[in-house]
């Protein structure tokens, strides 16, 4: 297993009709930019494993009819990139090149076609009033129904088989460039892929975020089945300790008059099925990497957002640039963490769109091109039937009963003690937690000692964990605050 490998992330290949670029200057530019920040850049990046494409491989019919031989078209050119990408950053193993598919490659042409205008008579009441029942089924995820500001009348979906039909092109693409190896699925249940490298001991799921995206609704999102079916089939992967990693389109936040992107909530969804690394696209811009948390349980996911690969000056936000990103991981031989490293390139301002000369970019318009942060190691599972079992109890929340079978196992196992550190905090067994964890080694179970111990109301443990925890010197913000409580009791 590599203890360190590299990710080159790419997102938003739409080639601007406004500052176009072919396929062999664009990937000159890049492998110039390979040959630069492998050999003579300080620091050195090593050269790419596996690359991840975030969305938007094409910019989509422009015509009023969607025309499909410019769509087809289009996509040949991104084969024939993608192609030569593969041969000259992963010596053409295409089982290393992970794509997902991003709003610019849903084709509206299906989503018109399939859609009827509402009878105003439908929509309006007695008294010429919108009805409220149209109005709130307009606004939900869900609905058939979509509001059309062109020509403010409502729209409603008629034809799902046609409206599925989107991402038609994509799904042609998909096959087109992995052959035999790789199908994408039009049922929108189903529209997710895994890429699984043992020899990095690493898990990429990725998901789409155009669920019901199309001309009249631009907003992001990812079937709930997509989530349910990959967090059962992450489980296995869990087991072997691998790293969890996912990617998407759709950025998780935008400003308070936008609507294109996917709610934040869905990140939940992936902390809980334990991706620790998302990867996305669609605002254009490298951002600073995104943490968010579960502040309860002390889980979190890190996101990285890479810039336009080809957008042009009218697709890219103020005081930013062409960009894409390097991650490197590193196994380190430190017990606990893996150490994640982001490196943004950024085309200079002063090389042409049709030719674009790369160099160290900026995070977030920072003043920083590269910044490391640390994440825990997986922890490589018991494989025991009982563990299964175990398992199965917390899923349906019996988590007594579970406690009791993780007790008869070895609670010097490292998945043994991270379940039991949840079934104490959810049945608040807190003489257990301070029995158990009396020697903490994680975050989580550092906040189980220290809440049993302000809940006993103990003063002389409290004293005792204190002491004991302040030689590990935790950072977690939920640490210092119960730490604070502890010392204000007893002062």
């Amino acid at each position: 297993m590599n203890d360190k490998i590299s990710i080159l992330h790419i997102s938003d290949l739409h080639r601007s009709k406004d500052s176009e670029i072919s396929n062999s200057a664009l990937l000159s530019s890049l492998v110039n930019d390979k040959d630069r920040y492998t050999v003579s850049e300080t620091p050195i990046i090593m050269s790419p494993d596996i690359i991840i494409i975030s969305g938007d491989v094409i910019r989509g019919s422009v015509k009023p009819d969607g025309s499909e031989v410019e769509v087809q078209n289009q996509y040949k050119e991104a084969i024939d990139f993608l192609n030569t990408l593969t041969k000259h950053f992963l010596n053409g193993n295409k089982k290393r090149i992970v794509i997902v598919p991003g709003n610019h490659d849903i084709d509206w042409k299906y989503s018109k076609e399939s859609m009827v205008k509402i009878d105003s008579k439908k929509v309006l009441d007695e008294k010429n009033n919108l009805k409220w029942e149209i109005l709130k089924d307009s606004i939900n995820q869900s609905s058939l129904t979509r509001w059309s500001w062109k020509d403010l009348s409502f729209y409603k979906i008629i034809d799902i088989d046609k409206y599925n039909k989107r991402l038609e092109a994509f799904v042609n693409f998909y096959s087109a460039f992995y052959g035999a190896d790789r199908k994408y699925s039009l049922n929108p249940k189903e529209q997710y892929d895994f890429f699984d490298f043992p020899e990095f001991n690493l898990t990429i799921v990725a998901f789409n975020s155009c669920l019901n995206n199309d001309h009249l609704r631009l907003v992001g999102d990812i079937h709930p089945e997509c989530i349910a079916s990959t967090n059962l089939k992450l489980r296995d992967f869990r087991r072997k300790g691998r790293l969890i990693l996912g990617t998407w389109h759709h950025n998780t936040k935008g400003l308070p008059y936008d609507s294109n992107y996917m709610d934040n909530s869905r990140l939940k969804n992936f902390i809980d099925s334990g991706i620790s690394i998302g990867f996305h696209g669609h605002q254009h811009k490298t951002e600073l990497i995104n943490e968010h948390s579960d502040v309860i349980e002390q889980k979190k996911i890190f996101v990285f957002s890479a810039g336009t690969l080809c957008g042009g000056l009218n697709e890219i936000p103020l005081g930013n640039n062409r960009q894409y990103n390097l991650i490197e991981i590193e196994r380190t031989d430190e017990k606990k963490f893996i150490n994640v490293t982001l490196h943004v390139r950024e085309k200079t301002d002063s090389s042409p769109f049709d030719n674009p000369i790369w160099t160290a970019g900026r995070i977030d318009s920072k003043n920083v091109s590269h910044y490391t942060l640390e994440i825990e190691k997986p922890i490589v599972a018991n494989y025991s039937g009982v563990l299964i079992e175990i398992e199965e109890l917390m899923r349906f929340k019996n988590y007594a009963k579970a406690k009791l079978a993780l007790l008869n196992l070895n609670t010097n196992d490292d998945f043994v003690r991270k379940y039991l550190a949840e079934c104490i905090l959810q049945t608040e067994d807190y003489d257990l937690a301070l029995k158990v964890f009396a020697e903490p080694r994680t975050d989580e179970e550092i906040i189980a000692v220290l809440n049993a111990a302000i809940q006993l109301g103990s003063k002389p443990k409290m004293v005792e964990i204190l002491k004991k925890i302040k030689t590990i010197s935790p950072a977690a913000p939920a640490i210092k605050e119960l730490i604070t409580k502890i010392e204000a009791i007893t002062r």
